[in-house]
């Protein structure tokens, strides 16, 4: 027989419905709420009307079993400990709201809605009054019902999307957790998947490739799967996009290896490079469009056009962390001994737009493209040199963003929609399909 290991039940002015739900659930454990009316109950008449004895019990008392509040917080702050003192886990607790109050009967799955429990109210075949009263003596019948969860979850899986579509991930993969372990079976493998996404896409906004990608493959495992078989086209939408992330991921992923084992790109590789640099691209996007942080964006912009610099000297064997003296042309090769050398060393070390000019020197594309924009991109850099993100105290607008978003595109030689972007999520659980 299936034992619940512990009942919690309301008790009002009538025994009858109260000791038939213990003799058909037969709990090991037993929590009463009452009122200080209703407990004398317990004992007097609930008790001689069972035959099932169960092993321990608790009561938990209502001072007022007609305020809704009242019985709410004397549930939330009675529950916990009770549940301890029985040493019983959420998961296995039965809730009956039969008797009591109508208002107790509403406080008991109130205050517990949220929690691993299933329900029980016991009906009647036969009522009074021309079946319009109460349930007769001798017929009640037993009805279960899971938490309604499934049902209720759509709030949260609305919150989830917000937060996610927000960039607030660490809030929308708490959001997923909870619902998961609240939820039937049935929807607990959407939830684990919104889980991982959250914890990846966080990662991967964090700049932890490895981690994010760990976190999307298990999101993939399920979701493919879950997607085929839940009819859900938004679903369907979502695995795909998922897919191209996780290939777009591994990239990125076994780009960082190699420089990691000091892999230097050489000219008909600088395109794999190329990759990190959109990446961060798309990054200064998300940050100020949708976080709204535009000197944060800025400074991903700074270090994507600092980057790409840094990948194009490579194709020269050239690191401008550290660059022999003889691979400096003899043009610019006195300007940058004094300015940039290394104290103690022999050896330099500059930035981005010593960078640049380094490449125009040796006639790279990007560098004759810099010769084009110095003047555009130095203005732009002057105000960010002055934020507050750099060295001084002005914020950094919208507006300054957007324009080195254009520089930066424009060395990329790409165009705005060919930046990838996460995906949007949507809501899935109240639509059938189609």
């Amino acid at each position: 027989m299936n034992i619940q290991k512990c009942l919690l039940i309301s008790v009002g002015g009538t025994p009858e419905p109260v000791a038939y739900s213990i003799d058909q659930h037969q709990p090991e454990n037993v929590i009463f709420f009452a009122s200080s009316e209703s407990r004398k109950e317990i004992e007097e008449k609930v008790r001689p009307k069972t035959t099932h004895k169960w092993k321990d019990q608790e009561i938990i008392t209502t001072a007022d079993p007609q305020d809704l509040t009242v019985c709410i917080e004397a549930l939330n702050e009675a529950l916990p400990n009770k549940l301890k003192a029985l040493k019983v886990g959420e998961d296995n607790l039965m809730i009956d709201y039969t008797g009591g109050t109508k208002t107790m009967s509403a406080a008991l799955v109130l205050a517990t809605i949220e929690l691993p429990v299933k329900y029980s109210y016991i009906g009647g075949r036969v009522r009074s009054k021309e079946g319009l009263g109460v349930v007769l003596d001798g017929t009640e019948a037993k009805m279960v019902f899971p938490n309604p969860w499934d049902v209720l979850a759509i709030k949260a899986e609305k919150q989830l999307v917000r937060q996610f579509n927000a960039l607030r991930f660490i809030e929308a993969a708490d959001t997923a957790a909870k619902a998961e372990s609240q939820v039937s079976d049935r929807l607990k493998p959407l939830y684990r998947v919104y889980k991982n996404l959250c914890e990846g896409y966080r990662y991967w906004n964090d700049f932890d490739y490895k981690q994010a990608l760990d976190r999307l493959n298990r999101s993939r495992r399920e979701l493919s799967p879950y997607a085929a078989g839940a009819n859900k086209p938004a679903l369907v939408r979502l695995s795909q996009e998922v897919e191209a992330d996780i290939a777009r991921l591994e990239k990125i992923v076994n780009l960082h290896k190699k420089l990691a084992g000091k892999e230097k790109p050489v000219a008909e590789k600088i395109q794999e490079f190329r990759l990190m640099v959109v990446d961060l691209v798309a990054n200064s996007l998300r940050t100020c469009r949708i976080a709204k942080r535009p000197d944060d964006g800025v400074a991903r912009l700074y270090s994507a056009l600092e980057k790409f610099a840094k990948f194009c000297l490579m194709e020269y064997g050239i690191d401008n962390s550290r660059t022999q003296f003889e691979q400096i042309p003899e043009s610019l090769r006195e300007e940058y001994v004094r300015r940039y050398q290394v104290r103690e060393g022999n050896y330099l070390q500059y930035g981005l737009l010593a960078s640049y000019r380094l490449l125009n020197e040796l006639q790279h594309p990007v560098g004759k493209h810099y010769q084009t924009q110095q003047a555009e991109l130095e203005k732009i850099l002057e105000i960010r040199n002055h934020s507050l993100m750099a060295h001084g105290w002005n914020p950094i607008g919208a507006e300054v963003f957007e324009k080195l978003l254009k520089v930066t595109l424009g060395f990329l030689e790409i165009r705005e929609v060919e930046v990838p972007t996460f995906p949007q999520l949507e809501t899935v659980s109240s639509k059938s399909g189609g």
